[in-house]
């Protein structure tokens, strides 16, 4: 691959990326993450009372199981469930937080961020704490071993619903250069070779909204140098 082909590539990475979170129902424009029990509960922006029974959220009409969506006129509904909780999510394209967001702001490509690697792969859970304060088992995905930027590193990987790997990972540029911490999602091949692009860093959905139940970094990924590659921050208006 030449060097114009790797920079179109991370650009339309790039590009794909702030669509999707500028989207009308994209990652800015959640509004509430509501957990309903058995006992209604009014929804802020939403008519009528909710309550979760049989494995559902309805209000007496709509029922929304975990992965449901509905639309309620400009609104979008989703159902999520959390350690057999639900919870009710409502995303908004008028919403402040995507209506005064312009892009995101990203470090210059740099191929030196750029290396293959290899997974140890494992078949367990790991005890992760989240930005709401829960702590909940998520699926760890195995260890990738690679050295990048002259830096040897042993990422602790999540697996995600879609089968790829997420990297929650914290460095020394975090509160200064770039938000509280990033992401990275990797996709290893059948023999467990693995490409880490650390240009391809992206910064978590609660970077936008503070409804969001991210994965903090586990400590093995809490670096202790500057990760200059990647997205810094949300570029407001």
């Amino acid at each position: 691959m030449t060097q114009d082909d790797w920079l179109d590539g991370w650009q339309r990475w790039h590009d794909e990326r702030e669509q999707a979170v500028l989207a009308p129902h994209g990652t800015a424009s959640l509004t509430g993450t509501h957990w309903i029990g058995p006992d209604p509960v009014q929804v802020p922006g939403l008519d009528g009372s909710w309550k979760s029974e049989d494995g559902v959220v309805t209000d007496g009409d709509l029922r929304l199981a975990p992965g449901d969506e509905a639309r309620v006129g400009d609104l979008l509904l989703t159902a999520i469930e959390r350690d057999g909780e639900l919870a009710l999510r409502v995303w908004d394209p008028e919403a402040p937080t995507r209506t005064g967001l312009a892009g995101i702001d990203t470090f210059a490509p740099d191929a030196a961020w750029s290396a293959t690697g290899r997974l140890e792969p494992a078949a367990e859970t790991l005890s992760v704490d989240h930005v709401d304060g829960h702590t909940g088992a998520e699926t760890f995905g195995g260890v990738v071993r690679v050295t990048v930027a002259g830096h040897e590193l042993g990422l602790v990987t999540l697996v995600q619903p879609d089968g790829r790997l997420l990297v929650p990972f914290a460095d020394t540029t975090n509160g200064t250069t770039t938000r509280q911490f990033r992401f990275l999602k990797l996709q290893p091949d059948a023999d467990g070779s693995v490409e880490v692009d650390l240009n391809r860093a992206y910064l978590p959905p609660c970077a936008f909204t503070d409804h969001y139940l991210c994965p903090m970094p586990p400590r093995e990924n809490r670096l202790t140098f500057a990760v200059e590659a990647g997205e810094t921050h949300p570029r407001l208006r």
